[in-house]
Order: C-alpha cells, then structure tokens, then sequence
C-alpha cells in the first residue's frame, strides 16, 4: 500500500517567502506525483497544482515550490494552511498525506 510523508523546510513564513515543499514516498511501490493543493483554514482550496507525473521511487524524495499565490496569481493572506499532497499509485490508486503551516 502506498504512503507518503509531506515536509516543508520550517512551520511559518513571512509572508511572500517562498515554501520549499517535499513529498517523500515511504511506501514499497512506487509512486506517480499526483497533484498537490494548498487549502486555507476553511479547507477551500487556494492553489493546485498539477505536475507533469513523473515516478517516485520508494525511498526517494521531489521537492516543490509555492511562492504563496492562489490560482489566480495573487498573493494569499496571512493565515494557517494546509500543504496536501495526492500521489498515485501504478494501480491508480490515489493517496493523501499532508503537513500544515502559518503565514505571518
């Protein structure tokens, strides 16, 4: 079964810093990249992202950027989000694993 570990370098940011982003791939499989979202503290959606699907050994880690924008482009408030990543399996199946951080 897969898993997955979602880690960013530090829990707040300034805000406009930018947010290193790491999916690690914890299972024996491996694993698609998927999509991974940025949620507010309401759980709508801010960002999504979707990136070309390369394959993700077990044990191996991709790094990801978010410069703090939503989808539209624009800066997003200061506030508490949630980093979710959703990689796939070669089966399809999708997973969810996630990490939370605050914008001051």
């Amino acid at each position: 079964m897969g898993r997955c570990i979602v880690q960013v370098d530090r829990r707040k940011f300034k805000l406009g810093e930018v947010v290193y982003i790491m999916l690690t791939n914890v299972s024996d499989r491996t694993l698609y990249i998927g999509s991974w979202q940025v949620l507010d503290s309401s759980s709508r959606v801010v960002f999504t992202m979707e990136p070309p699907q390369a394959l993700i050994p077990p044990s191996s880690s991709i790094m990801v950027t978010w410069f703090q924008v939503n989808n539209e482009g624009t800066q997003v408030k200061s506030g508490k989000y949630e980093v979710v990543w959703r990689p796939k399996d070669e089966d399809g199946n999708e997973y969810s694993c996630s990490t939370q951080i605050e914008v001051t």
